[in-house]
């Protein structure tokens, strides 16, 4: 099945960091699932392109893969680095008649790589929707866990 040109588009725009291409193939009520929690979504071509803004400032080194494409919907995964931490996720995209990504979710791995990303970018995201004093609560509540989470993922393991 052929790639829709949005996704191959989305792909280069993710590899680049280049936000305002991203949201250049969105469609007006496009929605973002979060990789972090099921109780956050995105809605909306300007919500979702801020969205990115701030996934491209704490990803580094993004490389992605070859689409899967089955009807209005393609996959493709992607590796980066997230303030030193890797990262694997797998983006799961549609596409609505008029070829604009209408929905996007995202799947991420290890533990660590994920732990890394919930400290860096909820307070970031919050910051920037609900001003800097929740961006520094948020914070205190995402640092620990965490912490937590990349320790356990090393000591653990030993003990299974």
């Amino acid at each position: 099945m052929t790639v829709p040109p949005a996704i191959t588009a989305l792909r280069a725009a993710g590899e680049s960091g280049d936000a305002d291409a991203v949201a250049g193939l969105l469609a007006p009520e496009v929605v973002f699932h979060s990789p972090l929690s099921a109780r956050v979504r995105f809605e909306g071509r300007e919500q979702v392109a801020a969205l990115h803004r701030d996934i491209f400032a704490v990803l580094e080194d993004v490389e992605t893969t070859e689409p899967l494409v089955r009807g209005d919907t393609a996959s493709f995964s992607f590796r980066a680095r997230v303030r030193g931490a890797d990262l694997e996720a797998m983006n799961v995209v549609r596409v609505d008649e008029h070829g604009q990504i209408a929905e996007c979710t995202v799947f991420a791995r290890p533990l660590p790589g994920l732990a890394t990303l919930f400290s860096a970018l909820p307070p970031r995201v919050a910051a920037r929707r609900r001003g800097p004093l929740v961006g520094v609560l948020v914070a205190l509540f995402a640092r620990p866990v965490a912490f937590v989470l990349r320790t356990a993922d090393r000591l653990v393991p030993k003990l299974v």
